[in-house]
């Protein structure tokens, strides 16, 4: 199969290695080249359109579209939230004549805003609280309406809170990690949030999945699994066996409680997928490499 994928980032490059792995025909769309990928790539600007058009000349079967600006402080209320909606608009316009046959964008959890309950792809509240997730959220429903009247099979992938090697530093897990070894007090704002951990070994098996299976429109991809924040710090100071973790008052900080977890009823376990990792061994790869 012919799959063009946009983005080799920190989700996109393991995507690609587990697709090259499956034997299918890459070529991959992203500002730089990554060194370690086998698959024809072409580097250009995302958010000039001009930069990418081009591409599509390769007739792909399916693209798989995963770069969103993610930069940690950052990109929750960064303007080029905005462009990079429109990027993708101007995808779905110009694949909307096409013999495409599926497209996958990636999503995520943060459109649904704060949660109490498991989240249900295409019955739980989307509730953005962002401009990231906002524009998240309208990027999905203006695809979804272009797309609506031609025979492009659209998939909407929610992914949950993923980690892996090479993680930004400043992201929760390389900074708890980082914190328990050198015993640098650890700032934790949300102790009591509950959320749902996926390596991005699983997030690669999950695209794979989906385009060989045939699912709804949304789904969400996580492991039906949640740990508090400060759960997840203590398995962190067993597994490196920190005896002492330092830690800032919480008192200091805002606190607000969140549940982040995918149902148990998702499409996508119905369908058959299971995460390979759970926590305890996904934390033990990430750590011991």
């Amino acid at each position: 199969m012919k799959i063009l994928v946009i983005g080799s980032g920190f989700l996109g490059a393991p995507i690609i290695q587990s697709l090259e792995a499956d034997g299918h025909e890459l070529l991959v769309f992203a500002r730089q080249p990554k060194p370690n990928l086998r698959a024809k790539q072409i580097s250009g600007n995302i958010l000039d359109f001009s930069d990418f058009e081009n591409t599509l000349e390769w007739n792909p079967d399916v693209i798989i579209h995963t770069a969103w600006i993610t930069t940690p402080g950052l990109y929750a209320n960064d303007p080029l939230n905005i462009e990079y909606r429109l990027f993708s608009i101007k995808l779905a316009q110009r694949i909307a004549s096409s013999n495409l046959a599926h497209l996958i964008v990636l999503g995520s959890c943060s459109e649904y805003g704060t949660q109490n309950l498991p989240a249900l792809a295409g019955s739980t509240l989307l509730a953005p609280e962002n401009e990231y997730a906002r524009q998240k959220v309208e990027t999905f429903g203006d695809i979804q309406r272009i797309l609506a009247d031609t025979g492009i099979r659209f998939t909407w992938a929610r992914v949950y809170f993923p980690y892996g090697i090479g993680q930004h530093p400043d992201r929760l897990i390389p900074y708890l990690t980082r914190s328990l070894l050198s015993g640098d007090p650890i700032q934790l704002r949300n102790p009591t949030s509950v959320s749902d951990w996926i390596t991005y070994r699983d997030i690669a098996s999950a695209i794979s999945w989906l385009i060989n299976n045939v699912l709804p429109v949304e789904v969400d991809i996580g492991t039906g699994r949640g740990i508090s924040n400060l759960d997840l710090l203590s398995k962190l100071a067993k597994i490196l066996e920190v005896g002492v973790i330092p830690m800032d008052s919480p008192a200091d900080y805002l606190q607000q409680f969140d549940f982040k977890v995918v149902d148990k009823d998702s499409p996508i376990f119905k369908s058959g997928w299971r995460p390979q990792d759970d926590l305890e061994s996904g934390l033990q790869w990430v750590i011991n490499i």
